[in-house]
């Protein structure tokens, strides 16, 4: 007791802790949800931020690049493109992820929930023959190719092929070759790397990595690109933006 009368209580500033108990990391305190640990504080806008690129790549009906993100939010692209990178893990361990392809970004479904996605949309898995497996492969690594350098690798006619990736948007005419006769030139597509969820030719696996995998494996990977079954895994993941092609 003072001589003007008792004493004021600490008035100090309540900790996280006190104001938000149930984020505790004491014991006895609830888990947090995966992917959203806490951070080290940031400044409100930069949480805004996050959410508006949370909102924009959700809206988008195609994949969005960083720097269209930055010209409709109004930011760096420096920044914009590290809270991508932050919201992509954070969805990892979710039913949606946040991919990066073809150099831009997308939310997609896991594909290993892809049959019951599958199912709610009544949407057919997109199914490639043999033929046209190795005429996309074949386009893809050596491009640019043309049809006649196409059959020679394949041994066999590759015409067929060719028209059907066409219409799929798979393969692309990207112009003529400078010799007689002028043979039309093919490359892969943008399609091609948001199909099989790539964010570049770079992605691509080389040689070695399919021979590192095991007996098994190979057989696995053999059957998936057989007519009977999907062309990719990724290509599960295509359910997102509607049916997929027959």
């Amino acid at each position: 007791m003072s001589a003007h009368g008792p004493e004021e209580p600490d008035l100090a500033d309540p900790t996280p802790d006190e104001i938000a108990p149930e984020l505790a990391t004491g014991d006895g305190a609830q888990p947090i949800a995966p992917g959203l640990a806490r951070t080290a504080p940031r400044s409100v806008s930069e949480l805004h931020l996050k959410g508006i690129i949370e909102s924009l790549v959700f809206v988008a009906d195609k994949p969005i690049t960083v720097p269209e993100i930055a010209q409709v939010a109004r930011a760096e692209a420096r920044e914009v493109r590290k809270l991508l990178h932050e919201l992509r893990v954070e969805y990892q361990p979710r039913g949606i992820h946040l991919d990066e392809v073809a150099g831009a970004w997308q939310f997609r479904s896991s594909t290993t929930n892809a049959p019951f996605v599958r199912e709610l949309l009544q949407a057919k898995p997109v199914k490639l023959t043999r033929a046209q497996v190795e005429t996309l492969s074949i386009v893809a690594y050596r491009q640019p190719i043309t049809r006649p350098e196409v059959d020679e690798v394949r041994g066999v006619d590759s015409g067929s092929a060719l028209k059907v990736l066409l219409e799929r948007d798979l393969v692309r005419m990207i112009g003529r070759k400078d010799e007689p006769g002028r043979p039309l030139l093919y490359g892969t597509t943008t399609h091609f790397l948001e199909f099989f969820g790539l964010r570049s030719l770079r992605d691509l696996p080389v040689l070695r990595e399919y021979t590192e995998l095991s007996p098994e494996s190979q057989a696995t990977l053999s059957r998936a690109l057989s007519n009977d079954n999907e062309a990719a895994p990724a290509a599960e993941g295509n359910v997102v933006e509607g049916t997929a092609a027959d």
